[in-house]
């Protein structure tokens, strides 16, 4: 019973992981739609997704975009990066789904909405590559954990008989 808890412990959180992975892929979607559609910039996006949002992540965005307004004189993607990171840090994420999430701020400065677009586009693209991978390995792991149980059970039936 205590190794179905665990197990069930363990479970759930690696599904938290992968939530969260799907969440920050869907910020990253609508950020694109509110600059390519709206001509917002990033801090209003992130603004607009903190208020939209209920969730953690939607308090996380709400957090960024306050220290932003609190701290004129730093530009957004700095700040949105150590910010970012520092909350993110507390969430059951991978160290590279941050780091794919966080591509977007690598860049100085950007020309236009275009190239500010694109940058997010990667961070998307970046995050649907890592959880593809993650589902092939899922799979992969449960094919595995399928025969050693049916390996186990005939193991079991030849000690009985």
């Amino acid at each position: 019973m205590q190794m179905l808890g665990g197990f069930l412990i363990l479970f759930g959180c690696f599904g938290m992981g992968l939530w969260y992975r799907q969440e920050l892929i869907r910020i990253l979607e609508q950020w694109i739609s509110e600059i390519r559609y709206n001509g917002s910039t990033l801090p209003e996006c992130c603004r607009q997704t903190g208020r939209q949002r209920k969730d953690r992540l939607g308090e996380v965005c709400t957090e960024v975009y306050r220290e932003y307004a609190e701290t004129e004189d730093a530009g957004f993607l700095e700040l949105a990066e150590k910010s970012f990171r520092r909350q993110l840090r507390m969430l059951p994420l991978k160290k590279e789904d941050i780091e794919e999430f966080l591509r977007f701020a690598e860049k100085e400065g950007y020309a236009d909405e275009t190239m500010q677009i694109k940058s997010i586009e990667l961070s998307r693209q970046g995050l649907e590559h890592t959880a593809d991978m993650q589902q092939r390995e899922i799979t992969q792991k449960c094919r595995l954990s399928v025969g050693l149980g049916a390996m186990s059970g005939l193991l079991i039936l030849l000690l009985l008989v």
